[in-house]
Formats: C-alpha cells, sequence, structure tokens
C-alpha cells in the first residue's frame, strides 16, 4: 500500500486509479433480485472516484471513475420497469461526471431515461457540484418523472476549509449553483451533505456553516463528523479538533436543521400531494408508509397514513394532515 499512500498524497496519477477493465460489459439487461422493496431499486451510473478530496480514500479503495455507457444504463432500467419498480434511484461516487470517460454525460443519459415510457420516479444522488450540468434542471423542469430532488453534498460551505479539503470550489459557487435549482425547480428538494470538525476548522467557521442551515436552504441534511483515515491527505494536517467539540457541533448543526424540516413540513399541511407507498410503517402496524417526490428512501423521512387504504408499490394521491419534524402524516384521498 505504499505506493497507493505516496500517490495519493502528493497527488500523482497512479495506475491503480484507471477505470476497472470490463465494469461497463457487464450483463445489466437480466431481472435483477432486489434487496430493497420491490417498488424501487438503487441503479449504480459509475463506479470509483478520481477526484482527490483531502478526507476522502475512496479512489484508492475503488479505483479511478468509470461510467456505464447511457445504453446499458436504459437497458437496466428498462428491466426494472418491467419488473414493477416505480422508483429508479442513481447513484455513484460521482455522479455529475457521469459519462466524461465515454463522450457522453449526465444530461444524456437524463434525456434518454425521460424517453422511456411508463409512470416510474428516477431520484438523483450523489452530484459532486464542481461539474454539474445546469441543462439537467430543464430536462427534469419538462418531465416530472424526474423528480425535483438533488443530492449534492457540499461538505463545506468556507472557502479556506473548502480549500483544505479539495474541493476545488468555492462557497459563493455553491450558493449560486442552489440558488439555480430553485430557480428552474421551484419545487425542488434538496439534500446535502457538510463534515464538522476537519482539521483547523475555527469556531467562526464553523458558524458560517451553522448559519447556512439555519437559513433554510437545505430540506435534507446528512453531518458527518470528521475522522482520520489510512491514505487520505487531510489526516497529515494540523489543529486537529477533540470529538467532544466535533460532536457538539454535529448536533448544533442537526438541531438547527430539525427546527429548519419542521417548518418545511408544516407549510405541506393542507396540500394535496402524489405518493409511493411502501406499506406497514415500520414504526407501527396501525399505519401506512410512503414517500413523497421530496422524500428518498432509506434517507429522508416519509408520509405516515392513518386514514385509508392502499397496496404497496401503488401510487396515492393524499392530503397532509400533520407535520413533525421530519415526518407527515397524511390520510388518503378517495377517488371521485
Amino acid at each position: 500500500m505504499a505506493l497507493v499512500n505516496q500517490a495519493l498524497l502528493t497527488g500523482e496519477r497512479a495506475s491503480w486509479l484507471a477505470a476497472r477493465p470490463g465494469y461497463d460489459m457487464a450483463n445489466l439487461t437480466a431481472p435483477r433480485i432486489l434487496s430493497t422493496l420491490p417498488h424501487f431499486a438503487w441503479l449504480k451510473i459509475a463506479e470509483g472516484c478520481s477526484n482527490r478530496c483531502s478526507f476522502c480514500n475512496i479512489p484508492a479503495l475503488r479505483g479511478g471513475f468509470s461510467s456505464k455507457p447511457i445504453q446499458n444504463v436504459v437497458q437496466e432500467a428498462q428491466a426494472l420497469i418491467k419488473q414493477g419498480v416505480k422508483e429508479l434511484n442513481l447513484i455513484s461516487q460521482d455522479s455529475s461526471s457521469f459519462g466524461v470517460d465515454k463522450d457522453e454525460d449526465l444530461l444524456g443519459l437524463a434525456q434518454a431515461l425521460s424517453a422511456l415510457e411508463g409512470d416510474f420516479w428516477v431520484r438523483l444522488f450523489y452530484c459532486y457540484p464542481n461539474r454539474f450540468p445546469l441543462g439537467l434542471l430543464d430536462v427534469m423542469a419538462k418531465d416530472p418523472r424526474l423528480v425535483p430532488y438533488l443530492d449534492i453534498p457540499f461538505q463545506h460551505v468556507n472557502d479556506r476549509i473548502l480549500k483544505a479539503m479539495n474541493r476545488q470550489i468555492k462557497g459563493a459557487a455553491l450558493f449560486k449553483l442552489l440558488e439555480q435549482a430553485r430557480q428552474k425547480l421551484p419545487e425542488l428538494s434538496f439534500r446535502t451533505s457538510l463534515i464538522v470538525g476537519f482539521p483547523g476548522e475555527t469556531k467562526a467557521e464553523f458558524k458560517e456553516m451553522l448559519s447556512f442551515v439555519e437559513s433554510g436552504a437545505v430540506d435534507h441534511l446528512g453531518v458527518f463528523v470528521y475522522s482520520d483515515e489510512d491514505n487520505i491527505k487531510s489526516q497529515k494536517l494540523p489543529k486537529k479538533i477533540g470529538l467532544k467539540e466535533k460532536e457538539e457541533r454535529r448536533g448544533l448543526l442537526m438541531e438547527a436543521q430539525q427546527q429548519v424540516s419542521f417548518a418545511k413540513n408544516q407549510k405541506r399541511v393542507g396540500n394535496r400531494i402524489k405518493i409511493l407507498v411502501e406499506g406497514t410503517s415500520k414504526e407501527t402496524e396501525l399505519l401506512l408508509e410512503g414517500r413523497h417526490q421530496g422524500q428518498g428512501p432509506e434517507v429522508d423521512g416519509s408520509v405516515l397514513i392513518n386514514e385509508g387504504q392502499a397496496i404497496a408499490g401503488t401510487w396515492a394521491e393524499v392530503e397532509i394532515v400533520e407535520a413533525m419534524p421530519y415526518d407527515l402524516v397524511a390520510r388518503i384521498l378517495e377517488e371521485e
């Protein structure tokens, strides 16, 4: 591993960063055995990562970025839809870079998926902010099946910390990207992730991130406590922050986001929306559970149904009757 360590720390491109051979040639048209509920699926569009964020060792673990051809992704999507899947969740380590290694791009993939027939949702996860294709927003605005949901990890908003993280973007550019997305997609649900306690993070720099969360810019938030890992450049940075302080900072961010989320959910009370019914609630057998277009599976809140009946894996129109910090309570509307 010495070669891996040295190459990652110095920024050199080593042979282990090359795309893994054969990845994009796998048979992706055969029916899949899903580990998820049968009505949604994770659809991987690429493997590996060629970014060199100083806090991350994914390139060392998974190799360089390698996309599936659009044709393969579409074939797999068609097979899943044929199986009865209603929601395709596109994932990778850097979805914004899709196709960069094959003279294709994420915009082309979205257009190809939009050309498919059927009643389904497509949800996009983990878009690297630097290369996010703005044209994608127009495609999403035209096709409601490409749900107005974006997961774009910011990791931080302070310029000095972003530079130390080697994110190669400034806070102003992150804010502008989010503003453009909301202009194009008024119903956008925005998820991001932030890291607290990066080496040298001052209280003022943390408060800058806290103010961003308190502003209500984010709909769904994941907060991670920084930790040193093998083969990462930031491991060598000075001014490490103690675990207690890092946990306190994480708690402040999550508390602020909880208040933001509750306020946003309260505004939904009385609205009529379409949900994907998931089945009996994980909390109690007395309730059904589902998700609206702004709620990603396994990471966001859900819609708890306390009135009406529906079959798992079907669509239902509901009226929101109560709001909680992360979940909503609704009743199923009778067909007229």
